[in-house]
């Protein structure tokens, strides 16, 4: 067998979607030689481009938790981000609808937990009645600083940075192995065109991998606790003659925050997620779902029908059983140190410019 060729780097992340992509840009501004490597043919083709590509305003998550964190530092690093460069967003703000007595008060304590969170811009509004007729809902609150934007455009901008500081990007690439040795951590990689495979020598390893993250955790450390879960959501688009300038989201549920509908920058409707439990990653749409689907969004929305909602597309949520937050897991072997980046889902896209800060942190602290 021949001798595998090595190539020694300061720092590796797996995973090109937005927070491989953030992470590795950051980690950039202090490494030398900072490369990522992605299984796909193109970054983002997973997670980072089947969502709402929302911008979320942090009131939904426990106070304290990395996802309040997160998404409350990242909000305003992303609305910083497409201003300087340019790239296109509408800070439209949201509405969420309470339909029952029992949903008015979980709206009353979403509002109330934005207020602890630090989201200081919530209001209850009745205006909202008069604006769109065709809504059915008890009480309504309103977050301004909830925005869309051009995610696509925005990740590969971040990739445009990273490779001009330097950094490296290795796209078809898939990690077979990972071992640890006295110089780092020793990486067998495939690219999966040529089946050519060698090994990437790391002192610093950053497993952002999405969907694939678990698995990347359990090959770094056998002692990895976290199960996967993924849960698939739907998309369905909106061909009837109403328009919208806001979100418009329910009351949320335990598995997300409910089948909203959202706005694209050229004021298209969708409707979305949905949200259910799978084994494996498939986006085909199930059609045994539409049913439940649209009794879901007639709950507010009851005068839309099955004709009006066309197949959009679906994403799959790389959650982790039994445990609601971010998990950014950290440790060192042999003065070598890795960080897991687990249970990244929504609101991952928001939050992906501080977590990139936090990943980098750990870092720091772990190498010190």
């Amino acid at each position: 067998m021949s001798k595998l060729e090595k190539f020694e780097v300061d720092s590796l992340v797996i995973g090109g979607g937005v927070s491989g992509v953030a992470i590795a840009r950051e980690l950039c501004t202090r490494y030398e030689s900072v490369f990522l490597i992605e299984r796909n043919n193109q970054i983002a083709q997973e997670t980072s481009s089947r969502n709402s590509e929302v911008i979320h305003a942090g009131m939904y998550y426990d106070q304290d938790s990395l996802k309040s964190k997160l998404c409350l530092k990242g909000k305003e690093l992303l609305y910083d981000y497409l201003k300087e460069r340019k790239i296109e967003f509408n800070r439209c703000g949201k509405y969420i609808l309470s339909s029952t007595d029992q949903e008015s008060e979980t709206l009353n304590g979403i509002y109330e937990n934005g207020l602890e969170c630090g989201v200081d811009d919530l209001m209850y509004d009745s205006s909202l009645e008069s604006k769109y007729p065709f809504l059915a809902f008890k009480e309504a609150i309103f977050s301004p600083s909830t925005g869309i934007f051009d995610s696509h455009s925005f990740i590969h901008s971040l990739s445009r940075d990273f490779e001009s500081e330097g950094g490296n990007v290795i796209l078809g690439n898939e990690i077979l192995d990972i071992n640890e040795s006295i110089r780092g951590f020793e990486i067998l990689v495939e690219d999966k065109k040529t089946k050519n495979q060698f090994l990437v020598i790391t002192k610093i390893l950053v497993n952002s991998a999405g969907l694939n993250a678990v698995h990347i955790a359990n090959l770094i450390n056998e002692e990895n606790i976290y199960k996967e879960e993924f849960v698939k959501g739907e998309y369905y688009i909106y061909q009837g003659k109403e328009r919208l300038d806001n979100l418009i989201y329910p009351t949320p549920t335990e598995n997300s925050l409910g089948l909203h509908a959202t706005i694209d920058l050229g004021k298209g409707i969708r409707f979305g997620p949905s949200a259910y439990v799978v084994d494996a990653i498939d986006y085909s749409l199930s059609v045994d779902q539409k049913s439940f689907f649209l009794k879901s969004v007639q709950s507010y929305w009851p005068g839309i029908r099955e004709q009006d909602l066309t197949p959009g597309y679906s994403g799959i949520r790389p959650k982790l059983q039994g445990e609601k937050d971010f998990v950014v897991d950290s440790g060192s072997m042999n003065n070598s140190q890795y960080v897991n980046v687990l249970g990244y889902a929504s609101p991952g896209l928001t939050s992906s410019l501080a977590l990139a800060i936090e990943v980098s942190n750990r870092i720091e602290v772990g190498l010190s």
